[in-house]
């Protein structure tokens, strides 16, 4: 695909997320996106079937950015960082996107997307096996609640103190969850 098209494409999701999360629903009509944007209708409809489709971009892009995360844990990066860079990865994309999560009606642990979040899973199963074998990760904690918990999280001024309280439920006392914490802030990663 062509920058440019690229580009318009990455704008009318942008513009579909922040319409849809000031009107708080999803009744923003393609005209308002596409002007919103700064294209026309028919470069609109060139890239979207229509507004659910852009809806449903959103989400199909944030899925995509967690299963590339997840399959992307570097050589050096311990099974439970990775985690939990995948968690604070996924707290920061929704804390951003609260108003159209709740705009769109999107509730946790539902997309239209499943078959991205079926890449996903697999691959941050591998981590957190890992992170399991290892003793950083407690035997009785599930890698998909743990994503669905940090899906929950929207509130930016609490996101670090709610992660760090999910870390904290998950980890076994072999990991820093205050170093994670202070990582989390800075978003500063090893």
């Amino acid at each position: 695909m062509r920058s440019d098209a690229q580009q318009n494409r990455l704008r009318l999701v942008r513009a579909t997320r922040d319409l849809v999360g000031w009107a708080d629903s999803p009744d923003v009509t393609v005209r308002d996106i596409a002007k919103t944007a700064g294209v026309s209708l028919a470069t609109l409809y060139r890239h979207f079937d229509g507004r659910q489709a852009l809806i449903d971009e959103v989400s199909i892009l944030r899925w995509n950015r967690m299963a590339e995360l997840s399959g992307q844990r570097r050589p050096d990066e311990e099974p439970v960082d990775h985690v939990l860079r995948i968690l604070e990865t996924y707290t920061r994309m929704t804390t951003r996107d609260h108003r159209f999560i709740r705009g769109a009606g999107i509730e946790v642990g539902t997309t239209p997307v499943e078959h991205i979040r079926a890449a996903f899973e697999p691959r941050f199963a591998t981590s957190w096996v890992a992170a399991q074998s290892a003793g950083q990760i407690r035997r009785t904690a599930d890698p998909r609640d743990a994503i669905d918990m940090a899906g929950m999280i929207r509130d930016s001024q609490r996101r670090v103190p709610m992660l760090a309280m999910l870390a904290g439920g998950i980890c076994t006392d072999k990991v820093d969850v205050g170093a994670f914490a202070a990582r989390a802030v800075s978003r500063h990663w090893k």
